[in-house]
This record gives structure tokens, C-alpha cells and sequence, in this order.
């Protein structure tokens, strides 16, 4: 038995002995974990040495892939997927990445440089190891071709150049996508506090990004993106509760856009807006710590299984919790986007006994396992605010990571439980990024974005949230930290009697 081998049977097995002493939580028990305002702000005390021994393995497998065949070697640029070359297994070969998996994106490079600098935080990689794995990013972001300091959305990894689709031709008029370039934001500024010799090469990065380019002055939200040639895309982010509101925050911590932004996002659709729920909740008014205008905003919520929350539009918890792992918004906004992302994960649990009746729970997007595996939305559909399809039979292990900072204990029960039922899921690259729960299906491909995402989470959660800490020692915090702390969310309690 060699050493690989040894170490696949040991994790089994620590992952049964987890999975046999920590059952999954009852349905009324995530409404007792709702009913008060008690949100976690350091989750490494919630775990024992155990279960922080399995994660610790966890991200070292991650990190296996991540930073070996998920990496174009020759311009250090992350792929967006990593295909298995047969059945999944405990020990699996990976296929030949083909011209189909050479690409990349804004999003997926940002992320990239933050799940280094987790490696770092997490003893994988040596500060030294870590800082030049960095800097070969850093390099070649800086080649990248970029439109008013923000890259288009897609890139080859072979040749760094800009392409107009994952599998496209060299663009001539590209797009700037104002997600994607905020989670590439957020992975330089990380970067730049993580390695202090790097922080010059990363800020001036930074600072030509022109925020205020984007910015719907009219509306006061940011726009969706620009077509270079076309103009600005017909859709704004209006929602301040979803993966967009990274670029909101990098937005108003540039200083280049006005605090005031805040206000424009609304926290739940208006109640005449078509959707899922009619949000109930109440008006309130608050001062601008900018401006000091007043603004009063409807603080709406949805509610499942009596636990209140502000959705997302597709049930997604990685449009509810990823911005979580850089931002400590439980620390910051207890009283509202903290709470709310206890709320949302307790929700989803919830869901995934009463609603999908599934034996695990954490949706968002992710590959589909059967058919052609296209990338597809999935979610809590109930917890949407799409009224229209939300497909919820195939779950993703990333979005179940992402709950651990947020809900440490019934998350982890959930992640071994997820191991212990499709024990194919995890081999010695980590986790496939998705299974049909109800089949036991999985996918057999791994995804840069649910990868990343792993390694973010994992760092915070064994390391008392220290990922959070870049972003908090940044320029950018004293900006935007006035407008998380302000609020108090119409989330309180639970709905009805017990």
C-alpha cells in the first residue's frame, strides 16, 4: 500500500467516524438555531481538532489540483475545469486539458490569487512559494489586454489573449463584466495585503480600475457590464443580496463611486415585482455617513420553514455566501448581511429535508452530471426569487464548504455526510464538483470556482476567519465598513409560533 493510498484509506475512515457521530441536523433544530441573534464570528472554536485535521486534508487535496493540472504552467493562468479521464474513483486520472478547458476568466483569476494566498495561510505552500506563485499571476494580469483598467471576460490560458466566448476566437470588441472584475478585484487587493513586496504591482492594478465607468449614476447601481462599440448592458444589479455585491463593495472601497450606492440596492424586490414570495418587512431610514442625506430603504424578507431571510434570485448559496469569505460580514453587519447569511444557510438546510428531501443540502450553480454536464443554475428552488425553472436535484460540495465559516457545526455534519453517502466524490484531488443526490450521479469534472471557493472557506474556518482579515487591513475597508455595520435587517426571530 503506498503512501497515497495509506492516506485515502485514513481520511475515509476519519470521514466515517465523523459522518457516525455527527448526525444531520433535525428540521425543527434549524429553526432553533434561527431563533435568536446569535451569529458565529469565529468558527475554528465551533470544530474540534478532528474535524480540523480532515478539513486541513481537505485543502491540501484541493490545492493538489488547484495548483498542479489546474494551472497552465506556461502563463500561470487557473482553467475553469479539470476533466477526469475515466469513472470516478478513490484514486482518479485526469484527461488532457483540451483547446475546450483552455480558458479563463476575471472571476477564476481573482479567486486563483485568494486560494493562494489561503495555501499560504494553511502551511500548503511556504510564504516564499506562495508570494512567487503570485507574482507569475501578478505578471501576467499585467499583459492581460484590459479596457479603462478592467479585463474582458474571457482569456485563453495558452496565450493570455482575449477571446470572445470559453471557446472562442480572438475578440475585436470585447465585454467588461462588472461581477467578474470585482472578484478579480477582490483577489488582487487579497493579494496585495497577504504580500507586502507584491502590494505596488496589485494597487496599481487597482487603482486604474475605474469603478465610476460603471457606475448608473441615474439608478444608482452599477451596471451589469459594457460592450466595447455597443455600449452599456440593458441590466443593472439591483440586489444587494447576491455574488454582484463583491463589485459593489470594491466599488464604494475604490472611493471612485459614491457611498450612496448602498442605497440603490434594493434587499428584497419591490412586493409588486414578479416573483417567488411577496416579501413582508418594514421601512427604514438611514443616515449616509457620506453624504448625510437620508435614505429609506424596504427591508424585506422571505421566509422558509418559519427562519426569515433576504434571497438570492436563484436560491444559490454561493451568491449568498462566497462574498461572505473575504468580507467579514458577520463581524461587521451582525445585525443584517451576518445574519442573514446564518439565515440563508439554516434555510437551505431546512430545505434539504422538507422541501428536496435530499440527504445532503448546498446548491448553487455547478455541472450538471448527466447528459452533455453543461454549467447549470441550481438552487434551493423555494428560497428563489426566480419564479421560473430552479432545478434542486443536483448538489455541489462547494456551496456546502462555503456554510462552514457561517454554520460550523451542522455544515461539517453536512460535508461528511456528503462523503460518507457518495464516497466517490473525493479522491486525492479533492471533491467532484457536483452529484445527483437523489441517484448518486456525480459529475465527473472539478471546477476552478467551486475549487477556490473550498479553499476560502476552509482557511477561514480552521484559521478563526483569517482570510476576512485581508480585506478588513485594506484601504478599502474604512470606506465601505460604515454602510455594512448600519443596518438591522427585518430578519429577527422566527415567523408564527413554535
Amino acid at each position: 500500500m503506498n503512501r497515497l493510498h495509506r492516506l485515502l484509506v485514513a481520511a475515509v475512515a476519519l470521514t466515517a467516524a465523523c459522518a457516525a457521530t455527527t448526525e444531520p441536523v433535525e428540521a425543527d433544530q434549524w429553526q432553533a438555531a434561527a431563533a435568536d441573534d446569535t451569529v458565529v464570528v469565529d468558527p475554528t472554536a465551533h470544530l474540534t481538532d478532528g474535524q480540523i485535521g480532515f478539513l486541513r486534508e481537505v485543502a491540501a487535496r484541493t490545492w493538489r489540483l488547484l495548483s498542479g493540472p489546474g494551472v497552465d504552467p506556461v502563463t500561470s493562468l487557473p482553467l475553469a475545469s479539470v476533466l477526469l479521464a475515466g469513472d470516478p474513483a478513490n484514486t482518479v486520472e485526469l484527461a488532457p486539458a483540451t483547446p475546450d478547458q483552455q480558458y479563463t476568466n476575471p472571476s477564476l483569476i481573482g479567486n486563483y490569487l485568494t486560494a493562494i494566498v489561503a495555501a499560504k495561510d494553511l502551511g500548503l505552500e511556504t510564504s516564499d512559494k506562495a508570494q512567487a506563485e503570485a507574482a507569475a499571476v501578478l505578471a501576467q494580469i499585467q499583459k492581460l489586454a484590459k479596457y479603462d483598467g478592467f479585463l474582458f471576460r474571457w482569456y485563453s490560458t495558452t496565450t493570455g489573449q482575449a477571446i470572445e466566448s470559453p471557446r472562442g476566437r480572438p475578440i475585436k470588441n470585447g465585454y467588461v463584466s462588472t461581477v467578474d472584475n470585482g472578484w478579480l478585484a477582490q483577489g488582487m487587493l487579497t493579494a496585495a495585503q497577504a504580500f507586502p513586496a507584491l502590494a505596488g504591482g496589485f494597487q496599481a492594478l487597482l487603482d486604474a480600475m475605474r469603478w465610476d465607468f460603471l457606475y448608473n449614476a441615474t439608478e444608482n447601481v452599477l451596471y451589469n457590464g459594457y460592450q466595447v462599440g455597443q455600449g452599456y448592458s440593458d441590466s443593472t444589479y439591483d440586489n444587494l443580496y447576491s455574488g454582484p455585491r463583491i463589485a459593489d463593495y470594491l466599488a464604494i472601497g475604490s472611493g471612485k463611486v459614491p457611498g450612496a450606492l448602498w442605497w440603490g440596492l434594493a434587499r428584497t424586490p419591490p412586493a409588486d415585482h414578479r416573483q417567488r414570495q411577496v416579501p413582508e418587512g418594514l421601512n427604514r431610514t438611514y443616515t449616509d455617513p457620506q453624504d448625510g442625506k437620508q435614505y429609506t430603504i424596504f427591508e424585506g424578507h422571505y421566509v422558509y420553514d418559519r427562519i426569515k431571510f433576504v434571497p438570492t434570485f436563484n436560491g444559490s448559496l454561493y451568491q449568498a455566501l462566497a462574498p461572505a469569505m473575504v468580507v467579514p460580514e458577520q463581524a461587521i453587519a451582525p445585525q443584517s448581511l451576518g445574519m442573514n447569511n446564518r439565515n440563508t444557510a439554516l434555510a437551505h438546510g431546512a430545505y434539504g429535508q422538507l422541501g428536496a428531501r435530499t440527504p445532503v443540502w448546498g446548491w448553487s450553480a455547478a455541472t450538471s452530471p448527466t447528459g452533455a454536464q453543461r454549467y447549470t443554475n441550481y438552487g434551493a428552488t423555494e428560497l428563489a426569487i426566480n419564479q421560473g425553472e430552479v432545478p434542486d436535484d443536483v448538489t455541489t460540495p462547494s456551496a456546502a464548504f462555503l456554510a462552514l465559516p457561517i454554520i460550523p457545526e451542522p455544515a461539517f455534519a453536512n460535508i461528511t455526510q456528503l462523503i460518507a453517502k457518495f464516497p466517490l466524490i473525493y479522491n486525492q484531488y479533492g471533491l467532484l464538483d457536483a452529484v445527483e443526490a437523489r441517484t448518486g450521479t456525480l459529475a465527473p469534472r472539478f471546477m476552478a470556482i467551486g475549487q477556490t471557493a473550498i479553499m476560502m472557506a476552509v482557511d477561514n474556518a480552521v484559521n478563526h476567519d483569517r482570510l476576512q482579515g485581508y480585506f478588513a487591513a485594506s484601504p478599502y475597508a474604512k470606506p465601505l465598513f460604515p454602510y455594512l455595520s448600519m443596518e438591522r435587517y427585518s430578519i429577527h426571530g422566527l415567523v408564527g409560533p413554535g
